[in-house]
């Protein structure tokens, strides 16, 4: 997948994104949560597509990895309210990585993203360990939707 940076993060918000307006009072940052993320993929360009995603939204402190050593060390310095996380990465997998996240901090949601179809991850997103799945590609619509789902965004 080829997602081009630089479409997002050079321009102001959007005010309209789908056809569905975001408005200020909708955000974590404008309701009051300062809520704490982190996003983790080996891809360089999707890291900084959805910590910019997440940052659009209102979500402060977004931190961002790439490979193990960096997930470990950002997991040590507290409990995050949401983390992103590819599904395959050369040096972790994403479903073992929320597993080990989940017995350690039981209150941090995470949403795994995945280049797969839906029909080849059925039996994990059959799994508890997983708060929701986001099918590359994948937008900013798709993302609120999914915080929303989980309570981290007010309507």
């Amino acid at each position: 997948m080829t997602v081009d940076v630089r479409t997002v993060e050079n321009r102001p918000p959007p005010s309209n994104m789908g056809g569905t307006k975001i408005h200020p009072l909708n955000s974590a940052k404008q309701s009051g949560n300062h809520l704490r993320s982190l996003v983790v993929d080996d891809d360089h360009m999707i890291l900084k597509f959805v910590a910019r995603m997440l940052t659009i939204l209102g979500f402060q402190g977004v931190d961002t990895a790439q490979k193990q050593p960096e997930v470990v060390r950002m997991l040590a310095t507290g409990p995050y309210d949401l983390i992103v996380t590819d599904l395959e990465m050369p040096d972790m997998n994403g479903y073992h990585l929320t597993h080990r996240i989940k017995r350690q901090m039981q209150d941090t949601n995470v949403i795994i993203m995945t280049g797969r179809h839906k029909d080849e991850c059925l039996e994990l997103m059959a799994s508890r360990w997983v708060d929701g799945w986001l099918f590359k590609p994948f937008g900013l619509n798709e993302l609120r939707d999914m915080i929303r789902l989980l309570g981290l965004l007010k309507n």
